[in-house]
């Protein structure tokens, strides 16, 4: 698990060797069709748990929905991320070397330009970090002292692809 900076303020971090900042999210906009499309979609599913008596379905499609409002509306905040002599840091959370299994770089400018990170605990989820205007040279052969390169990934994961496919990230 890693470490809330936000409760161990005082964790050691270790060194910062490397560091960028990037936005949380890209702002994305929808055309009026798409909300169209995305709101059909919703109430036929909402329909569709009614009438099946599923009720609890219903309650999260609404709550779904009305958090991906919300989220929608809100502005991206800036996250820094640190490489340190001791792990990552990302915002306020903190991965020790030995927590990270392996990495890849999809960098296909201008548009995937990203660092994924894999931990070794299953149910803590990939790391998908934009690396911006950072050289992703310096921070491959950083990142291969300490943990091992996926050879066999160049591109981003099939799963934010086709999120970015619905523009739904």
């Amino acid at each position: 698990m890693p470490t809330n900076l936000n409760i161990d303020p005082k964790a050691n971090t270790g060194k910062i060797e490397l560091r960028w900042q990037f936005r949380e999210f890209k702002k994305i906009t929808r055309s009026r069709r798409w909300w169209i499309m995305a709101g059909l979609i919703t109430a036929a599913m909402l329909i569709y748990a009614l009438l099946s008596g599923n009720f609890l379905f219903a309650l999260i499609i609404i709550i779904g929905a009305a958090l991906f409002i919300n989220e929608t509306k809100r502005s991206p905040r800036q996250i820094d991320c640190r490489l340190t002599s001791t792990g990552v840091a990302v915002g306020k959370k903190f991965w020790r070397w030995s927590e990270l299994a392996d990495f890849w770089i999809a960098y296909h400018p201008p548009e995937i330009t990203n660092l994924y990170i894999n931990p070794k605990n299953l149910i803590d989820p990939r790391l998908s970090i934009p690396l911006e205007k950072t050289n992703p040279l310096k921070v491959r052969e950083y990142l291969q002292r300490f943990i091992q390169e996926d050879l066999s990934r160049e591109d981003e994961p099939t799963s934010e692809a086709l999120a970015k496919l619905l523009k739904l990230q």
